[in-house]
């Protein structure tokens, strides 16, 4: 799925830092890792129609992580994580429609979600050979077997925000059309507190870099 393409990025470019560690890297930070993709879902939407004005905006967020992610004390404030999306709607020009009654009327229906992932991966030193190598003679003496295999978790985290179009609900049951969608991912490290922190960060950032949204 596309929501989780810059997840996948974000572990490779991650495990090819940790086994370069032998080498200077800039990053001090986990916040450093941080990165915001966003794109148009439908080309054809028009973003600049004046008539667009007001959204819905569910009022759960989403849990996308699969059941078997070993469990964690960390967590992030859903509700601040919403009413940072209801802030940046509203300063996008948007008028919110908070009554569920009237969510179909809405221009907009915003949907919010987050994922948590363990990503294990191994690494291995050592190889042929051991003390004297082949016969006792020539180039043994550096090297060890079997070797010697580690493996790691790279715990990476991810909120999605979705603008679906609300004037194109079909009927009950069937999918709403996604226009846009926002992804913030990193690694999923640190206190309660700068997990939130760089959760609203990450939402503020998807309509910075989207000002075809505003009003």
């Amino acid at each position: 799925m596309k929501n989780f393409t810059s997840l996948f990025k974000l572990l490779a470019y991650v495990i090819f830092l940790l086994v370069s560690s032998c080498y200077p890297i800039s990053p001090e930070f986990v916040s450093d890792f941080d990165s915001v993709f966003t794109e148009k879902s439908n080309a054809d939407f028009d973003f600049a129609n004046p008539a667009i004005q007001t959204y819905y905006l569910a009022d759960t967020v989403i849990v996308l992580t699969d059941p078997s992610v070993s469990d964690t004390n960390l967590e992030v404030d859903f509700e601040l994580v919403l009413n940072q999306v209801r802030f940046n709607m509203n300063q996008a020009g948007y008028t919110e429609i908070s009554d569920s009654n009237l969510a179909t009327q809405a221009d907009f229906l915003v949907l919010v979600s987050v994922n948590r992932s363990d990503n294990y991966f191994s690494t291995w030193w050592g190889g042929w050979g051991g003390w004297g190598g082949w016969g006792g003679w020539g180039w043994g003496g550096c090297c060890f077997f079997p070797p010697v295999v580690t493996t790691s978790n790279i715990r990476t985290g991810a909120i999605i925000v979705e603008l679906l179009d609300g004037k194109s609900l079909p009927q009950r049951n069937q999918t709403i059309p996604e226009v846009w969608y926002g992804v913030g991912s990193g690694l999923f490290r640190g206190n309660n507190t700068n997990l939130t922190t760089r959760t609203l960060r990450a939402i503020d950032q998807m309509f910075l870099q989207s000002p075809y949204l505003n009003r």
